[in-house]
């Protein structure tokens, strides 16, 4: 009797210290998952201006070291303004992955943005950069004129190429320039409102409405003139530096021309108030900020890091060498954003 006791103690403690075991191995592995391990761990949702290819090299990286799994969304950077701003009630996104940051400027002031201040973001300009921390730039960008050099010959000859704006007026180029719409376009909004700050608002929609007849085509994506003009469906694609050099670097036939006026896009990263996982949020901001997702990201896009320890990447330009608007004030153009949009709409 007291040995058949003694056995079935044994077998019950046997049977409790597997059961500790199986939970202590299962409790580890959902650790792992994300399951119990703090919104840190849990899945993190982003809307990335950033070209798809090149958020997901990011966060495939961001990934491998954190253990935090993403969805993302790609949106031009309008769409991803007007979508967060929609979403205030019950925001459907964790992190905004570049843009301009005058469209973040945006989102600041209707409240949508949460404030964080990276340890990784001290050695960034302040110009570049919220001083509250409900944005900090990423990359810089300049507007430029980009050319298929061999459509070129084939239309002009050896007409030498144009340098300004206001040679891109000229009726031979009817047809032949693609530009995004400022509307929806934080690339094409990045040229009106320079050249607004430069020239002031009335000469810059004079200048918009002479230019309409030579554009083949307004779509709501930045990229997409460079891509198209690269193709050979028209000559002219007025973009960012850096998708320019992007196709160049390709195979592509694409000059780039920055011309004097032309206003830059500093990129942004911001934290969407309000998000599912904030915390996972803020790991990704501090990771963006370090020196590895920064020369995977212009390796890849040819944009300048505004951060002094991520070189110019091989193919790509030094914007100081250009002749961009230094005086640009991104602030301003957020200022500016709906005033000058409402005026745009009316130009048919």
């Amino acid at each position: 009797m007291v040995d058949e006791m003694a056995r079935k103690k044994s077998n019950s403690s046997v049977m409790i210290l597997s059961l500790i075991v199986v939970v202590l191995v299962a409790g580890f592995f959902l650790y792992k998952s994300g399951v119990f391990g703090g919104k840190a761990k849990g899945k993190i949702t982003v809307y990335s201006i950033f070209q798809e290819e090149e958020a997901r090299k990011i966060l495939d990286k961001f990934k491998a070291e954190t253990g935090i799994d993403y969805d993302v969304l790609r949106l031009p950077s309008g769409e991803a303004v007007t979508r967060v701003q929609n979403e205030m009630g019950k925001p459907q996104a964790d992190f905004l992955m570049g843009g301009p940051a005058d469209s973040h400027e945006v989102l600041k002031k209707a409240g949508a943005l949460e404030n964080y201040i990276s340890p990784n973001a001290k050695d960034i300009p302040d110009n570049m950069k919220d001083k509250e921390g409900s944005w900090t730039g990423f990359y810089l960008n300049p507007i430029a004129i980009g050319i298929n050099e061999q459509r070129w010959k084939e239309k002009y000859a050896t007409a030498p190429y144009p340098q300004t704006f206001q040679e891109l007026l000229d009726p031979k180029f009817k047809g032949e320039i693609g530009m995004s719409d400022p509307a929806t376009s934080g690339t094409a909004y990045t040229a009106v409102a320079s050249l607004a700050q430069v020239w002031g608002k009335d000469k810059m929609l004079d200048y918009v409405a002479k230019l309409l007849p030579n554009l083949k085509e307004r779509p709501k994506s930045g990229i997409e003139p460079i891509q198209k003009a690269a193709k050979g469906e028209y000559t002219i694609g007025i973009t960012f530096l850096g998708d320019q050099l992007k196709m160049k670097n390709q195979g592509s036939p694409i000059i780039s021309i920055v011309p004097e006026a032309a206003g830059y896009e500093v990129g942004g990263l911001a934290i969407v108030k309000g998000g599912a996982n904030t915390e996972g949020a803020k790991k990704l901001m501090d990771f963006m900020l370090t020196n590895e997702p920064g020369l995977l990201y212009t390796e890849s896009a040819f944009a300048s890091s505004v951060k002094p320890t991520v070189p110019i990447p091989k193919g790509g330009i030094d914007i100081k060498t250009t002749k961009y608007n230094t005086s640009y004030s991104l602030w301003k153009a957020a200022e500016q954003r709906k005033e000058l949009q409402d005026a745009l709409k009316n130009l048919k």
